[in-house]
C-alpha cells in the first residue's frame, strides 16, 4: 500500500538512512496524482483533483482508480488498495511533507553525500519528467487550506532549491507568478500565488550558508516591474474598501497576504548594493498606506499595515547597527526615508489620527474579549498606539537632522507634536487624580511603558529633535555674536579714521 511505503520513507529521510531503491521508485512515490486535461493549464481550471472532505477548487472530481499512476510496479495500484482509513487527501498531505522534508535533507552537510546526491536526483526526476511543479501550482488553488498551505511551502522549497543547487530560476513558476499578479483583480490565486514568493524571500534571507545577493537579484529582477504594478493595483487603481471589511474575504486574504510580501522585500533590501523598485517602492509610495490605514477597511489589515509603517522607520535603526554608515553606502535609503517622512508628516498635519479608530485591547491574540474595565491603560490597543506614535517620531526625527535651518523644521514639530498629544489623550484613560501629567515628556513612559525598544527609539527621537533645536540656537547666538562685532569693528574703524 502506498501509505505504508511513503511512512517507510518518511522514517527512512527523518534518520538520514540511505534509501535502498532507485531514485525513480521514490520520484513515484512522491508523485502527486493528479491528472491534467490535454490544456495543461497551471491555473487549475481544469484539474481533476481527488475528492476530499475538504474540497478542492476544480470543476469535477475523478476517480482515484482512473488519476495517473506511477510508474513502479510495486505501486501501480496503491490508491485503489489502500486502507480505507487513509483518505486521497492524507496521502497527499504526506507526499507534500516529504517533499519539503526531502529538500531540506538534500541541504544538510551532516548527511552523508550519497543519500543528499540521492535526494537530487529524485527532484530532477519529479520536476523534468512528472512536472511536480504544475501540479503544486495547481493544488495552490484548493479550497483545502491545509491542502494549499502545504503545496505553497513545498514549491517554495523546490523553487529556492533549483536557484541555491542550480542557479536556476523555475519558468513554470515564473510565468504562474507573472499571469497572477498581472491579471489581477479577476485571478483568484493571487494569495496564494504571494505566499509562495514570501516564503521563497524568508528561506534566503535565514539560510546561513548560500550568499544572498545573488540568488534575490535572480528571483526578483524578473517580477520587479509586475510587483510594483501589482502595488499600484491592489492599493490604489482597483481599490474598493467594502471588499476589505471582512478579514476573510478573498480581497482581504490578498492584501493580507501582501502586507506580509512587502514585509518580506523591506528586510531584503539590506542584501542587495541597488536595491530593486519593488524593495522601495513601500517608501516611494507609502501614501497608498496611510490613505488604506484612514480608509474603512478591516482593523486587522489597518493593524497589519501600521505596523509594517513601523518597522520601515525602524529599519535604518536595526539595519545601521549591522552595516555602519547606511546611508553612505546606500544613497537610495536616504531618499526613500525622507519620501517616507515627508509623507508621514503631511497626514498628521492633517489630522489623520482622527479618522484611525484604535481597536479595543484583546486578552487574547484574535480574540474579541475585551479586558475589564479596571484596566490601568485603557480599552485601546496599545501595540498600536505605541506604533503610530513611534512612526511620527521617527518621522521627525529624520526630518529634523536632514533640515537646514531651524525656520524649515519648527512648524513641522509644533503641529505634528500637538496632533500627537490630543491623540495620546484621547486614547488613554483618565489618570488618577493624584497623578496628573505634569510635563509633556511625561506622556513617553505612559505610551511606551510596556515596551523598552519602543521606548528607547522615541526617547532617542526626541533627543536627537532637541539637540538639533539647541544647535540651531547655538549657531544662531554664534551668528548674532560675529555680526555685532562687526558691527563693532566697522564703527570703530570709522570712528578711528574721523579722528
Amino acid at each position: 500500500m502506498k501509505i505504508s511505503l511513503l511512512q517507510q520513507m518518511y522514517k527512512d529521510v527523518l534518520v538520514g538512512l540511505p534509501l535502498a531503491k532507485e531514485s525513480r521508485y521514490y520520484a513515484s512515490l512522491l508523485n502527486l496524482c493528479i491528472e491534467q486535461s490535454p490544456g495543461g493549464d497551471e491555473s487549475c481550471n481544469w484539474m481533476h483533483l481527488p475528492s476530499t472532505n475538504g474540497g478542492i477548487r476544480s470543476h469535477q472530481d475523478a476517480d482515484m482508480a482512473d488519476a495517473v499512476v506511477p510508474t513502479t510496479e510495486d505501486i501501480s495500484n496503491s490508491f485503489t488498495n489502500m486502507n480505507s482509513s487513509f483518505s486521497p487527501r492524507e496521502v497527499m498531505l504526506l507526499q507534500l511533507t516529504l517533499i519539503k522534508m526531502v529538500v531540506v535533507k538534500a541541504e544538510c552537510q551532516e548527511i552523508e553525500f550519497n543519500t543528499r546526491q540521492k535526494y537530487c536526483e529524485i527532484f530532477v526526476l519529479l520536476l523534468k519528467e512528472a512536472k511536480i511543479d504544475s501540479n503544486l501550482i495547481c493544488l495552490l488553488g484548493s479550497y483545502d487550506q491545509l491542502l494549499s498551505h502545504m503545496a505553497s511551502k513545498s514549491l517554495a522549497s523546490l523553487v529556492y532549491f533549483q536557484l541555491k543547487e542550480e542557479n536556476t530560476l523555475n519558468v513554470t513558476w515564473l510565468n504562474f507568478s507573472l499571469k497572477t499578479l498581472s491579471g489581477f483583480p479577476p485571478n483568484t490565486q493571487v494569495a496564494e500565488c504571494l505566499w509562495t514568493l514570501t516564503t521563497i524571500i524568508k528561506d534566503i534571507l535565514t539560510d546561513k550558508v548560500v550568499p544572498k545577493a545573488g540568488i534575490l537579484q535572480k528571483l526578483l529582477a524578473p517580477l520587479d516591474a509586475v510587483l510594483e504594478g501589482f502595488y499600484n493595483s491592489i492599493l490604489f487603481h482597483r481599490f474598493d474598501s467594502h471588499h476589505y471589511s471582512s478579514p476573510y474575504s478573498e480581497a482581504a486574504k490578498s492584501l493580507i497576504s501582501f502586507v506580509d510580501l512587502l514585509e518580506a522585500l523591506l528586510a531584503s533590501r539590506i542584501e542587495l548594493q541597488l536595491p530593486l523598485r519593488c524593495q522601495r517602492v513601500l517608501f516611494l509610495k507609502v501614501s497608498y498606506v496611510l490613505n488604506l490605514i484612514s480608509s474603512s477597511i478591516h482593523y486587522l489589515i489597518k493593524r497589519k499595515l501600521i505596523m509594517l509603517l513601523k518597522k520601515c522607520v525602524l529599519y535604518k535603526s536595526r539595519e545601521g547597527v549591522k552595516s555602519g554608515s547606511l546611508f553612505l553606502q546606500t544613497p537610495s535609503l536616504y531618499e526613500d526615508m525622507l519620501t517616507l517622512s515627508n509623507a508621514v508628516l503631511q497626514v498628521v498635519n492633517l489630522t489623520w489620527f482622527n479618522q484611525i479608530p484604535l481597536g479595543e485591547k484583546t486578552s487574547y491574540f484574535g480574540g474579541c474579549e475585551a479586558l475589564p474595565e479596571e484596566d490601568t491603560q485603557g480599552g485601546s490597543d496599545q501595540t498600536v498606539l505605541r506604533a503610530l506614535s513611534l512612526v511620527v517620531l521617527k518621522a521627525l526625527e529624520f526630518k529634523f537632522q536632514n533640515s537646514a535651518t531651524e525656520a524649515e523644521i519648527k512648524g513641522d514639530f509644533q503641529s505634528s507634536m500637538s496632533q500627537l498629544l490630543i491623540f495620546w489623550r484621547s486614547h488613554l484613560k483618565s489618570l488618577p487624580q493624584s497623578h496628573p501629567v505634569v510635563h509633556h515628556c511625561e506622556w513617553l513612559s505612559l505610551i511606551f511603558i510596556e515596551q523598552d525598544d519602543d521606548m528607547w527609539e522615541a526617547a532617542k527621537a526626541l533627543l536627537l529633535i532637541y539637540l538639533k533645536f539647541d544647535r540651531f540656537q547655538h549657531d544662531a547666538a554664534a551668528n548674532l555674536i560675529q555680526k555685532e562685532e562687526e558691527t563693532w569693528n566697522f564703527l570703530t574703524h570709522a570712528a578711528w579714521h574721523t579722528y
